[in-house]
């Protein structure tokens, strides 16, 4: 009998989602990207948005370190969960949240699709950058 692989995740009850807020950072994006994720944590009994400092510990940015770039956009974790917030899979991480749409698909797949099991929107993903080969 041949099995299938499932592309889904595990049904989730909420999420707690972590995002940059740092002066010095990603803080000083668009208020109206960091609205779309309020909008969408209201939505969901269990979500739970945490405003925190730079997590260039998880994720790639741009800012840390020095570095002279305009502010980009959110990034933010998140790390879906049960009621008691016990982790469920993977933590996800995504941006940078340019515009208010990115925010708002981000929100929708965070308030409909996470519960259900789906993968997150591909486009939204942080992808770290490759910085060449090492020998």
């Amino acid at each position: 009998m041949s099995r299938q692989r499932s592309t889904s995740l595990p049904a989730t009850d909420g999420f707690t989602a972590a995002v940059c807020r740092a002066d010095d950072g990603c803080g000083a994006a668009d208020e109206q990207v960091l609205e779309a994720l309020r909008a969408a944590t209201r939505q969901v009994p269990c979500g739970l948005l945490v405003a925190t400092g730079c997590l260039g510990r998880h994720l790639y940015c741009p800012h840390q370190q020095g570095n002279q770039v305009a502010r980009a956009g959110h990034r933010v974790v998140v790390q879906p969960c049960t009621q008691d917030r016990t982790p469920l899979g993977p933590a996800f991480a995504f941006g940078p949240l340019t515009d208010p749409a990115q925010a708002e698909d981000l929100a929708t797949w965070l308030a409909e699709g996470l519960h259900r099991g789906r993968r997150p929107p591909r486009r939204l993903l942080a992808v770290r950058p490759s910085h060449g080969t090492e020998q």
